[in-house]
């Protein structure tokens, strides 16, 4: 499933602009506006710093050298240089956020955290408006500075550096007066969304990726999707509206570890499903060690649900689990590839 595609076009701009015209703190989920229905955090200097970052550093030297290729290939390194921001020194998170209720799911809210130079960043800004023509006007929101962004055919967009670790961009100017107030009174996020409030508990800031949502947002960002994937699109609609909302998590360190949460009604069901899924999880684990009898290149998948444990966390059903970097290797292998 397809983030909205203005989302993506947001996350676009607020990269383009701070890098150019031509196109590990404690996440600040309590910035997102109170009507959040769906958070996607991105880890990126918890997995920069992961010991799969450092056991493989020269592959991360070699994609780091062919992104930096392209930023200056498409005139974004100068104006990087000349903020004085570093991508894999100085960005530490980057949180999207989605809205429900009888908003529009386009309208996003994007969350940068790392360390920024408001001068810098400013000058570099306003060279790259200047060298592209594109429409970027300086304004201010509830006293703090901003740029008013305005891509071509697009909907207008409110950049702004809130202190040294904080940036945020978004398409509505009461999201922007909101995220400044609650940076300034320091209060924890009040979500509307009863499931999102209970579900926060699954995920924390040092896994690398991790995703809470309603269902009722993620189905109308499905219904929104250009195509709904046919019968098992149907399929998977129907599940999610049998749901009050899920979390997914990666934490990426030696090896992977997965998470899934999904909100339950109360306590006491959480705790009666977790009991019937260790049942059938331990039936599951005696067919796939039977299967890897007959295949032993199965065994890597006999380790995978091994690994696999449920747990009640209040009202939330949390399945967790862990594969290997070893054992994924094995199994790609696995995967037919087309020449």
């Amino acid at each position: 499933m397809q983030l909205s595609r203005r989302i993506w076009i947001a996350a676009v701009c607020t990269f383009a602009v701070l890098f150019g015209a031509s196109a590990a703190s404690a996440q600040q989920i309590k910035l997102l506006p109170s009507d959040t229905e769906l958070i996607v955090t991105f880890n990126i200097q918890q997995m920069l710093k992961s010991e799969v970052a450092k056991a493989n550093k020269t592959i991360i030297d070699i994609a780091k050298a062919k992104i930096e290729e392209q930023l200056d290939d498409k005139g974004i390194a100068k104006h990087l240089k000349k903020a004085d921001f570093d991508l894999f020194r100085d960005l530490t998170s980057v949180t999207i956020g989605v809205p429900g209720g009888d908003r529009n799911p386009e309208e996003g809210f994007i969350l940068l955290e790392g360390n920024f130079n408001g001068d810098k960043i400013e000058a570099a800004i306003t060279e790259a408006s200047k060298e592209g023509g594109s429409g970027v006007k300086m304004t201010k929101i509830a006293g703090v500075k901003a740029f008013e962004i305005a891509p071509k055919d697009e909907k207008v967009m409110f950049l702004g550096i809130l202190d040294k670790k904080t940036m945020i961009a978004c398409g509505s100017k009461k999201d922007f007066e909101g995220a400044v107030a609650r940076l300034a009174s320091g209060k924890a996020p009040a979500f509307k969304a009863e499931v999102i409030k209970k579900l926060m508990s699954t995920v924390n800031n040092k896994q690398s990726i991790s995703m809470v949502a309603t269902s009722k947002v993620l189905v109308k960002l499905a219904e929104n999707a250009p195509q709904a994937g046919g019968n098992q699109g149907q399929q998977a609609m129907a599940f999610l509206k049998t749901m009050d909302g899920f979390s997914l998590a990666l934490t990426i360190q030696k090896d992977i570890d997965f998470q899934l949460g999904v909100n339950t009604q109360d306590v006491e069901t959480a705790q009666k499903y977790a009991g019937v899924s260790n049942l059938a999880i331990g039936v599951a684990k005696m067919k796939m060690a039977e299967a890897a009898k007959q295949n032993p290149k199965l065994e890597p998948g006999v380790d995978i649900v091994n690994s696999i444990r449920v747990t009640a966390q209040g009202p939330n059903l949390v399945i967790r689990g862990q594969i290997t970097f070893e054992n994924l290797s094995k199994l790609m292998q696995l995967i037919p590839m087309n020449n």
